[in-house]
């Protein structure tokens, strides 16, 4: 449904989600960035990695919208921008049992990525209108090792790891869901 195949045709692994939303596509579309993710035990506990050092210091941080956790703070490249129809995502992360990190990579650096010891993640979220105003809204996330190594790690973790990204992406819908439905109100 999502734009995944664009950006990786052959995931090693992936999760597809969708929800009902109960407002328009441009409503839908704008609570994509707006979503409030702070406030989310778990997706706020992302988002807080970014401000860890502040927070360990005491210092207030602000709130965060899921635009901000989904940019190049935390290591995500945006790939694509359809208004009102697609947003995808791409992020790089180093996955061996010695080292874990983040690549930070421009649009063209990432769709050449291809250095060992890493995973691909393409995160596309589409839109899709329905009768009666509502839009259908989905999440599909492909994961790609780059290397046969890499892979088999990947493979051998996926019952845990995906079922954690099955949570995540299905707590990101509601988000977007539950903002996108309180703008429709009067």
């Amino acid at each position: 449904m999502a734009h995944t195949t664009e950006f990786m045709p052959d995931p090693d692994e992936s999760v597809t989600e969708h929800t009902l939303v109960a407002a328009d596509a441009a409503r839908t579309y704008a609570a994509i960035g707006s979503a409030e993710v702070s406030s989310d035990r778990v997706l706020g506990l992302l988002g807080g990695l970014t401000d860890l050092a502040d927070r360990m210091g005491g210092a207030e941080v602000r709130s965060k919208s899921l635009d901000e956790l989904l940019g190049p703070e935390l290591g995500f490249v945006a790939l694509e921008d359809e208004s009102r129809a697609a947003r995808t995502f791409g992020l790089v992360l180093r996955y061996s049992a010695f080292e874990r990190g983040v690549e930070r990579l421009d649009r063209d650096a990432f769709a050449s990525f291809a250095e060992s010891g890493h995973l691909k993640i393409v995160l596309a979220l589409s839109l899709r209108p329905q009768d009666g105003g509502r839009t259908l809204l989905g999440c599909d996330v492909g994961v790609l090792a780059t290397d046969d190594d890499t892979r088999s790690t990947l493979h051998t973790t996926w019952f845990a790891v995906g079922a954690g990204l099955r949570a995540l992406v299905r707590r990101v819908l509601e988000l977007i869901r539950a903002e996108a439905e309180s703008r429709s109100g009067p």
